[in-house]
């Protein structure tokens, strides 16, 4: 707070002159504005007008207010109240009379500070808990306590508190209609939508023609609506894919081709959404397909190859109708490179690399005892027939594959 001093020596002077002045006017009114008129006229060096010690400043009397004892509109429970006379007996104060009463003026002040605004809801939530701690035997009081508690953590988005105070006040008064309003609302916003109609519809039996629940209660029903028919059309589908999953299974299964699952080499998202799919109309079997080329770290992806297409129908549009960023030369075409297979085993250690002719069916590559169709992708190599990289890439796995090598990595 900031305030002028002034000189207490002045001030008594001033008082006693007005006091010598009355007794020989007896107009002790006039005699008192004009005793205290000449102590504001005083001057101090800063040359503005001298104030008592206890005077709140113009600009800021109204939070200087707010700490004086007798009007603080909160209270710190943690303060210091030895330390300070006034806190000590407005304290005694607080708690002076039967648990209902003090239960009650501790609603109040929750009540207070709610409608202050935002910035006093703690304050607000610290009365009403101060007012149920009291466990007074005023059942439709404690009602209130928690359902204005619940309110406040609902401003708040303490939704869960929020219902558990609803819940607390109606086991208090079952006719609570804010309760179960607010409770409803809650729910509204957990987006448990059969809860908030059933909290609603509880509300409207104990008021019927409360038009706040109503509309509530519309907007609840709705939002269970289009939840159960986003839930149906989730469950709708998931089965569709179940059925689909198993008629590919079997039909993968009735043409000799593996398939399993690798947790170690699940694809990436933008790859896991593709699945291998059966076309009973037309007995077409198609599988997503990864072309992975190493000398670029580069890669293509087919989402539905054929497995009765050959290599050269499905790669001559990806590699011969335009260059790729990665190639600006052009190098890699259908009549450069050549295909290759790693042959499938859990331990990437002893994966062999496999030439395959582009004129080969993926399928017929797929009924081969060393292939599967992992986590429902296909992965086969693009490499180019006459570069080094390549020759080198190609040296490494046969090295691997030698008996030599074997010998020595055991």
């Amino acid at each position: 707070m900031t305030s002028m001093s002034t000189d207490p020596t002045s001030a008594t002077a001033a008082l006693e002159a007005a006091a010598a002045t009355t007794a020989q006017t007896g107009d002790v009114e006039f005699d008192m504005i004009e005793a205290i008129a000449k102590m504001r006229s005083q001057i101090g060096p800063d040359g503005k007008p001298i104030k008592p010690s206890w005077a709140l400043s113009e600009d800021n009397w109204e939070e200087e207010m707010k700490s004086i004892p007798l009007f603080m509109r909160s209270f710190d429970p943690n303060a210091d109240v030895d330390t300070v006379p006034e806190l000590a007996a407005l304290q005694s104060l607080i708690y002076d009379g039967t648990p209902e009463e003090i239960a009650d003026n501790f609603k109040n002040q929750g009540n207070d500070m709610f409608r202050d605004g935002k910035h006093h809801y703690p304050h607000a939530i610290q009365y009403y808990t101060q007012g149920i701690d009291q466990k007074c035997k005023d059942a439709k009081l404690n009602s209130v306590l928690y359902a204005n508690r619940a309110a406040v953590n609902l401003e708040l988005g303490n939704l869960r508190k929020c219902v558990n105070d609803c819940l607390r006040a109606i086991e208090h008064n079952p006719t609570n209609i804010k309760a179960y309003y607010r409770a409803g609302r809650a729910y509204h916003q957990l987006e448990k939508y059969d809860e908030a109609v059933s909290a609603f519809t509880h509300g409207l039996a104990a008021d019927p023609n409360n038009g706040s629940i109503k509309v509530a209660l519309e907007a609840a029903q709705k939002a269970k609506l289009a939840r159960d028919a986003k839930d149906a059309e989730k469950r709708a589908q998931q089965e569709y894919e179940a059925q689909q999953e198993a008629l590919v299974a079997a039909v993968m299964k009735k043409r000799g081709i593996r398939s399993g699952t690798v947790l170690a080499q699940l694809p990436n998202a933008e790859y896991a959404s593709h699945r291998p799919s059966y076309d009973p109309t037309t007995d077409t079997l198609t599988v997503p397909c990864l072309i992975l080329y190493p000398e670029f770290n580069q890669s293509d992806f087919i989402t539905h190859f054929p497995v009765e297409s050959t290599f050269a129908e499905q790669l001559a549009p990806v590699l011969d109708e335009a260059a790729a960023p990665w190639d600006p030369q052009h190098t890699y075409r259908s009549a450069t490179t050549d295909v290759y297979f790693l042959t499938f085993n859990e331990d990437p250690n002893l994966r062999r690399l496999v030439k395959v002719g582009k004129k080969n069916t993926l399928q017929s590559v797929l009924k081969l005892s060393w292939s599967c169709v992992v986590n429902g992708v296909v992965e086969f190599l693009v490499l180019h027939r006459n570069n080094q990289f390549c020759k080198e890439y190609v040296e490494k796995y046969r090295q691997r594959a030698s008996p030599a090598s074997s010998a020595s990595s055991k």
